[in-house]
């Protein structure tokens, strides 16, 4: 997972030899697709998920300076992290990261928080600054670092005099709370919305306050939680903060109250306590996917979104026959949820799917969101699930999670294209069940090569490679993709395509086995997957080729197209 600095970095060493102020680069090692993929980074997009930002305190690893600390947080997949003014900015500044850093030491922690695509969202002031000079000193600072957020421990008072520099500033400002928060929110209780609380789940429970309760009477006074390792009950608070309409929040994660060890031992306590907080969020996942399926947002994205003549191109390009006959009437299940608004290709994709139905007789399509439907037994009535183009973490409800796997183990089937091998990245059974996991790429023409020219999903193309213009994911290294657990059917061919990103080289972007497939098929149980990462472009379902690969996946997937499925490595 681990990823090179890019070459902006290089670059601008020859730059700073010549006197010239190096450009940050990027040292980022978080997956391409976190931000869809995994609710530590997902969670903080305010129209995807909640307008939340999950971070770290640098200080949990009580023996890196906070520059070391920030690279452990996006190691960690995080996308924030809170600093304090009393730790060390990094082993080439031996200066507290505060206020009285010069103009380049200041420069220098920027560009640090650039490189690894991370936001100082929390920012820990150990004592507030006693004339309104340091003070302003303060929140300049803090804007310039571009902090939303200033904690200052419980027992601050002159909070009318805080509360003008926040409002000047931007910046909100929380107060630590530990015990009973009835004495805080009274004196804060004449104070606008930017001065609020930071509420320490551990600590409340330990004091006896129940945080759902506690919750109830803080409200829209929450501007931040801190939560830790092997704490219950967090899910029942955190599904309470989504329905009350909480945002944003800072979760800050820390390890047990009382974790000890060296970093190596720190950074697996934060994982677990990562990992913790995801389960925790579950449930209010679950009710904002629920709130996205009753919305616009939700609906069946149909061909009326569709020009004529694009509705045209569609439909001349649909077999008018299946590949073979259906051994009975079949049923296939069309989900299109996306938890972002991308891929206007969508309706395509549908209005294929519905015309291809119509005109071969192969199946009888329904198009519908209900989650309920991918529920066991529900999910039974249909012969195959297809995913078009459905991404993001749609299906957080377990019952949802657990009807699908049971579905196609016990012999059903599911395949999808494009989009789909960015949906529930969070959900580890189901990246394997499909066989990918995200994948970075940008729209390109590439050469496809035919892996399988004998397989009845690839007649159509004759066995003869082609130019093709889409989007093309590259599976990283990390991804479940392997010919030893998939058949691969089209891949690209590395020697006659431009490998090169835009005109540079990109590491995310490259396999050390140059292997990037664009359609498989594997079996999972007793049931049949295909999966294509294609379908970002409007070709993809105007030509005849594709489409009648799409209906023999289908025919597959459903249980009346023999095809060889067995993982390709096994075949040499």
């Amino acid at each position: 997972m681990k990823k090179l600095i890019a070459i902006p970095i290089l670059v601008s060493v020859c730059f700073a030899q010549r006197g010239r102020a190096p450009v940050p680069g990027s040292a980022s090692v978080r997956p391409t697709g976190s931000s869809l993929g995994t609710i530590r980074l997902g969670a903080q997009d305010e129209k995807i998920w909640f307008g939340w930002r999950v971070g770290i305190p640098s200080s949990a690893f009580a023996h890196l300076t906070f520059s070391e600390a920030a690279a452990k947080a996006d190691a960690l997949g995080l996308g924030s992290i809170e600093g304090f003014d009393t730790q060390m900015v990094s082993p080439e500044v031996p200066k507290n990261l505060d206020y009285h850093l010069l103009p380049g030491e200041a420069t220098a922690v920027r560009n640090r928080l650039i490189e690894l695509n991370l936001k100082l969202y929390a920012y820990q002031v150990a004592k507030f600054p006693s004339t309104d000079e340091e003070r302003r000193k303060l929140f300049d600072f803090a804007k310039l670092m571009g902090v939303a957020m200033l904690i200052t421990p419980a027992g601050t008072s002159q909070f009318g005099d805080l509360e003008q520099f926040a409002n000047d500033s931007g910046i909100n400002i929380a107060v630590e709370s530990r015990t009973d928060p009835k004495p805080l929110l009274s004196a804060l209780s004449a104070r606008g919305p930017r001065i609020g609380i930071i509420a320490d789940l551990p600590a409340w429970r330990l004091t006896g306050i129940n945080p759902v309760e506690a919750l109830s009477l803080v409200k829209h006074r929450l501007l931040a939680v801190r939560v830790g390792q092997g704490t219950t009950g967090n899910s029942d608070f955190f599904l309470s903060a989504f329905r009350m309409g909480i945002k944003p929040l800072f979760v800050a994660v820390d390890r047990a109250e009382d974790g000890g060890g060296d970093t190596a031992g720190t950074y697996r306590e934060l994982l677990r306590s990562v990992e913790t907080l995801e389960e925790a969020l579950r449930p209010a996942m679950a009710a904002r996917v629920a709130q996205v399926v009753d919305s616009p947002m939700g609906a069946i994205r149909g061909p009326n979104l569709l020009s004529a003549e694009i509705r045209q191109q569609i439909e001349a390009a649909v077999p008018r026959k299946p590949i073979v006959a259906p051994k009975k009437p079949r049923k296939l299940l069309v989900v299109d949820l996306q938890m972002y608004s991308g891929h206007a290709t969508i309706p395509h994709g549908n209005w294929m799917l519905e015309l291809m139905g119509k005109y071969t007789g192969a199946f009888q399509p329904t198009f519908s969101n209900d989650l309920n439907n991918l529920k066991y037994p529900k999910i039974k009535e249909f012969d195959a699930v297809y995913l078009n183009n459905v991404c993001g973490m749609v299906f957080p409800d377990q019952e949802v999670r657990d009807g699908i796997l049971r579905f196609v183990r016990e012999g059903g089937g599911i395949g999808g294209h494009h989009a789909v091998t960015f949906a529930n990245n969070d959900w580890p059974e189901f990246m394997e069940m499909m066989g990918a996991w995200a994948g970075a790429h940008h729209t390109e023409t590439q050469f496809l090569k035919i892996d399988d020219p004998s397989s009845p999903l690839t007649a159509m193309f004759h066995g003869q490679e082609f130019e093709h213009n889409d989007e093309f994911y590259h599976m990283p290294v990390y991804s479940p993709y392997s010919r030893e657990r998939q058949h691969v059917l089209l891949s690209i061919d590395v020697a006659k395509s431009d490998m090169a990103t835009g005109g540079r080289f990109c590491k995310e972007c490259t396999r050390p086995d140059q292997d990037y497939a664009m359609s498989w098929i594997k079996t999972y149980g007793k049931g049949r997957v295909f999966c294509t990462p294609l379908g970002h472009t409007t070709i993809f379902y105007t030509s005849p080729a594709w489409e009648q690969h799409i209906l023999a996946a289908i025919q597959y997937i459903l249980g009346d197209l023999p095809a060889d499925a067995t993982p390709s490595a096994k075949l040499k």
